[in-house]
């Protein structure tokens, strides 16, 4: 229910989904002239042209799914204290925070992302899935983004509660998802130490492992072994952020009202 009135109410901001298209098109230029540049004709670790745009399309887009940002409405809340008003709701704070997130996401998939998509497909080119099997585990990568994403930015609001700022905290998230997920630069083009790095860390599954699912570039095999990982680090994380909820609660102290 939560979800459905936050895509409700995403719909009376307009200019904000024209605003948004504009900038996923400038974003998804900028990457296509780059990598026009770099790679010309030729190809590098056997990736060629066409397929780091269609790598870089389905990154920039992706990056509008993800749901990291909730972190600014659990701080918000807290230096409000409305976060007191939303404890007492029938729904339990974390999955209230995930339906409004998913909300989010299931509008800006309907309005940005899939509309960006076809604009992207007239003036750079989209390759099609490698096969329908990639396809597949396309959306099922898609679906453990959203699931580590939502777990790593409710974390970052969790470490509010004891630092009540997440600035810092969700501006090194940030850092550590543009360099470490490969949404920018793959990790085909990673030294081999760093992809042994960036194996051990979640970030890889927010950008990375999506768009080589879908264009074929990991084999099945990789592909369940890189899911089975996937699946426990959201278990590990869902562990850590429910022990984490559970001491920040009893710290919190609602002041006035």
């Amino acid at each position: 229910m939560f979800g459905v009135k936050t895509f409700s109410n995403q719909l009376s901001y307009r200019s904000e989904v024209w605003l948004r298209l504009l900038g996923n098109f400038v974003a998804i230029l900028i990457l296509t002239e780059i990598w026009r540049a770099v790679l010309g004709n030729g190809e590098i670790e056997g990736i060629g042209v066409e397929q780091m745009i269609t790598y870089s399309i389905i990154n920039t887009l992706l990056t509008a799914l993800l749901l990291t940002g909730i972190s600014a409405k659990v701080d918000n809340s807290l230096k409000t204290g409305s976060i007191a008003s939303e404890l007492i709701k029938p729904l339990s704070y974390p999955l209230h925070l995930l339906s409004e997130g998913l909300g989010n996401s299931f509008y800006q998939l309907m309005f940005t992302s899939i509309p960006s998509l076809f604009i992207a497909w007239i003036f750079f080119g989209f390759l099609p899935p490698a096969s329908a099997t990639h396809f597949l585990f396309f959306l099922i990568a898609l679906i453990q983004a959203l699931a580590i994403s939502f777990l790593l930015g409710y974390l970052i609001s969790l470490l509010a509660f004891w630092l009540m700022n997440h600035f810092a905290l969700n501006w090194i998230l940030g850092g550590f998802i543009t360099i470490f997920s490969g949404s920018f630069l793959p990790l085909w083009f990673f030294p081999e130490s760093w992809v042994t790095i960036t194996k051990m860390l979640p970030f890889l599954y927010l950008g990375y492992l999506p768009a080589a699912i879908y264009l074929g570039t990991i084999t099945v095999q990789e592909i369940g072994t890189f899911i089975l990982t996937g699946l426990a680090w959201t278990a590990g994380l869902a562990l850590l952020v429910c022990w984490l909820w559970n001491r920040a609660i009893k710290r919190l102290v609602v002041q006035g009202g």
